[in-house]
């Protein structure tokens, strides 16, 4: 009896041996086919994502290269700005030298008509004198 109750009990942990590696036989495929699923997923959303990263990319480059074409004529504008101020600043010191110049030439016209002025006067200060005498 001892012999059959130790078969029994062998038999039984044998069967139970037997269904524990059947289930883990089962857990693995059904894990590896599991993480097939998730390596696949994975992958469609990597090739995604590396379409929209692309695309992001290639209009930052645009973005960056407008910006550059920008700051190149911003940089153009303010060199002919500074040219303009620098010809505007020639242009006022020009007119202010012609206006010293001016104003001198009118100093001296002043004195010499002034001068003439006074010559006329004189002349026929003179004139008249001579015809009063002359004429007396």
């Amino acid at each position: 009896m001892p012999d059959q109750y130790l078969t029994t009990m062998l038999g039984i942990g044998l069967f139970v041996v037997a269904i524990t590696f059947l289930a883990a036989v089962f857990l693995l495929i059904y894990s590896s086919l599991q993480i097939k699923k998730a390596a696949t997923a994975l992958t469609v959303f990597l090739a995604a994502t590396d379409l929209k990263i692309s695309s992001v990319l290639k209009e930052a480059e645009e973005t960056l290269k407008s910006i550059k074409t920008v700051y190149d004529d911003v940089g153009s504008a303010t060199s002919n700005i500074r040219n303009i101020s620098g010809t505007l600043s020639a242009i006022a010191l020009q007119a202010r030298t012609l206006g010293l110049l001016t104003e001198g030439m009118q100093d001296r016209l002043g004195i010499r008509i002034t001068g003439l002025k006074a010559g006329i006067k004189a002349a026929l200060g003179v004139l008249l004198n001579q015809e009063n005498k002359g004429g007396s």
